[in-house]
């Protein structure tokens, strides 16, 4: 299945979010966002999970693999954000022997088309959970979640219920929010299929100070930037609420990376507590990531993230 890299835009207007940032571009020596030397091939795959149909992206090691990364985008983006650059977990983790699978979730990219009733946090947790346990099953290979944004949220819900994971990484997530950012998510629920945000005021929560990322992660940031569908805009602003029973309910390991510079998410001590605390059956971790925004895969950072994130996995499968 060829993914839609355009999505579909719905209307969005809003003067609560301001841009950061200025829009410039980057020669490849300042250190841009673009794909410039091949390694492990991405190839397009369709998964049947739970009667829908997901586009997803897969990427193998040449030799035996180690085991299966199950990769789970936020809101506004689809799977092409795992693979955003050299420095990206498609790249970087079948050289170092993992398989990884990145799949655009209900709602986006090449799984626009999937029913609105099934595009609510615990639908979309139902079709993650089908298509991890056909993946593990057809590969036969340990599997590993990982989650930025409202795709960790989907990869703790599914954590809640299934005993296939043996590990969880996530990031861009928390329970104690930035001031004023539920309430202005929260003002942004309607009757819409979607929401499309302008590019700008969306780098400017995505990413932190400049200096922290390529200069061309603003534009990089625009071209994946896709509409959010209104059912998960819904749950996201519910998501502090619910994440108590959640958290009690995984008992796999979970390590939660916060970013120094989230503009949706707290990443003081007070927050990463807030969260610890409810994980009472599962080995838990925090780790603060300094000079990095929301979306830590558009900074200078993104390879040491994803080396990080490879550690865990190796780790969790030990």
């Amino acid at each position: 299945m060829i993914v839609d890299k355009q999505g579909v835009r719905g209307v969005f207007l809003t003067s609560m979010l301001k841009s950061r940032h200025r829009r410039t571009l980057a020669s490849p020596a300042q250190g841009d966002l673009t794909m410039t030397t091949a390694t492990a091939p991405v190839e397009s795959i369709t998964l049947v999970a739970d009667g829908v149909s997901l586009a997803a992206r897969i990427a193998r090691p040449v030799g035996t693999s180690r085991a299966l990364i199950l990769a789970v985008h936020g809101g506004t983006y689809d799977s092409e954000y795992f693979q955003v650059s050299d420095d990206s977990l498609l790249t970087i983790a079948p050289v170092l022997g993992y398989t990884v699978v990145a799949v655009d979730r209900p709602g986006y990219g090449g799984s626009a088309d999937v029913a609105a009733d099934r595009l609510g946090f615990d639908e979309q947790a139902k079709i993650l959970t089908a298509a991890m346990d056909g993946l593990a099953a057809s590969l036969d290979l340990p599997v590993v979640l990982v989650g930025h944004s409202i795709g960790g949220m989907l990869a703790l819900l599914v954590a809640a219920s299934s005993s296939t994971p043996r590990g969880i990484e996530v990031s861009g997530l928390g329970e104690l929010w930035q001031p004023g950012i539920r309430e202005m998510w929260g003002g942004l629920r309607g009757d819409a299929p979607s929401i499309a945000l302008p590019p700008e005021a969306h780098a400017g929560v995505m990413l932190g100070p400049e200096g922290t990322y390529p200069a061309s992660a603003i534009a990089r940031d625009g071209e994946l930037l896709r509409p959010m569908p209104m059912p998960e805009l819904y749950d996201v602003v519910d998501w502090a609420d619910r994440l108590p029973t959640v958290g009690a309910a995984v008992t796999v390991q979970v390590r939660l990376t916060f970013a120094e510079h989230d503009h949706i998410w707290r990443a003081d001590d007070e927050a990463m507590a807030a969260v610890a605390r409810h994980f009472t059956a599962a080995p838990f971790a925090t780790t603060l990531m300094t000079g990095v925004g929301h979306s830590i895969e558009l900074h200078h950072l993104a390879r040491a993230y994803v080396l990080s994130q490879l550690s865990f996995v190796e780790q969790a499968i030990a």
